[in-house]
């Protein structure tokens, strides 16, 4: 073999070697040539989706294309995760999830999809409280008086929520637990639903996302106990927390991130990742997110993974310790 001929077969070698790469950089800077379609695993007013219909139009603007929200409701969200993991690996379905999807992992015990392998993290977007949210004919006007009246009456007392193992169900799982008094689950398709109960009187208290129920609670409609987060949300300053409203060690936030299907080349993803990063750092957008009670968090693909697993990790250890488990 000839110097030449070697030259060119190393350069063929090479070309063949990084032609995946250099096709998805030039994939990166034609994407996107299309609207986008984000699922949402709840009812269209859950405080998830209110987040990403805050989010969706200015996003729509910086890609250069019109993002249509999906709204996937039922299963505690694991339908559009489902639908997002078997979707083609192209940058144009991806699934904007809450912590339930964390959770999922260990409480079910049968998935037709692995977020760890069938989804890749984008970015971990929006934080927020829970919010214990109680019918307001219900006698208990504060969380020690909730939990005393539930250790006289164990399982008598009942909490809606969004979906089975869903977040906000967890919540009030993890707060029965940590208290050691009992409370019935009634889970319902979406938060708005869930919160119709509370009001209603079909049941006590809902842990409400924050955008979902602080309307109700400003109007006099429902009573706001705590906030589930270690400080209080400045949307809602008067309102203790779980922490201070005695029950010690309590901590838990509703976040919500973006998820594609494995596969979906790298630059699409750290681009869909840095563009939700843009939108949620507006100032018009972190206005509406402040008046929401929400915090815009906006990191990176790999800062997100470890985020994901390590949830992923502390409710499977939660999950076990409390013997809660769903089909």
């Amino acid at each position: 073999m000839t110097l030449t001929t070697l030259h060119r077969s190393m350069t063929a070698l090479t070309l063949a070697m990084f032609a995946p790469c250099f096709g998805s950089a030039a994939f990166a800077q034609t994407y996107p040539v299309k609207p986008l379609r984000v699922l949402v695993g709840f009812a269209a007013g859950s405080s998830t989706d209110v987040a990403m219909r805050l989010i969706g139009p200015r996003l729509g603007e910086i890609l250069g294309q019109n993002v249509l929200v999906d709204n996937r409701a039922g299963a505690g969200g694991n339908i559009a995760a489902e639908l997002t993991a078997k979707a083609p690996a192209d940058g144009y379905t991806l699934l904007f999830a809450n912590g339930g999807i964390a959770i999922a992992q260990s409480y079910y015990t049968r998935l037709e999809y692995n977020a760890l392998k069938d989804l890749a993290p984008v970015a971990l977007v929006t934080s927020m409280p829970h919010i214990v949210c109680s019918n307001l004919a219900f006698p208990a006007k504060t969380i020690k008086e909730l939990v005393a009246l539930a250790k006289k009456r164990p399982g008598d007392i009942l909490f809606s929520s969004a979906g089975i193992g869903n977040s906000d169900h967890m919540a009030g799982e993890l707060f029965g637990y940590m208290t050691g008094s009992q409370y019935t689950h009634v889970p319902n398709k979406g938060g708005p639903q869930a919160l119709q109960q509370v009001i209603s009187g079909e049941v006590v208290f809902y842990m409400a996302g924050l955008p979902v129920c602080l309307p109700h609670v400003k109007s006099g409609r429902v009573r706001g106990l705590a906030v589930t987060t270690a400080k209080r949300s400045p949307a809602a300053p008067d309102i203790p927390t779980m922490q201070e409203a005695g029950v010690k060690g309590y901590e838990h936030s509703l976040w919500n991130a973006v998820f594609a299907p494995a596969g979906t080349p790298a630059a699409i993803v750290t681009k869909i990742s840095e563009d939700f990063g843009r939108t949620v750092r507006l100032p018009d957008v972190q206005e509406k997110f402040t008046s929401f009670g929400i915090e815009a968090v906006a990191n990176s693909p790999a800062q997100f993974d470890q985020f994901f697993r390590a949830e992923v990790d502390k409710w499977a250890k939660v999950i076990k310790a409390t013997g809660i488990r769903g089909e």
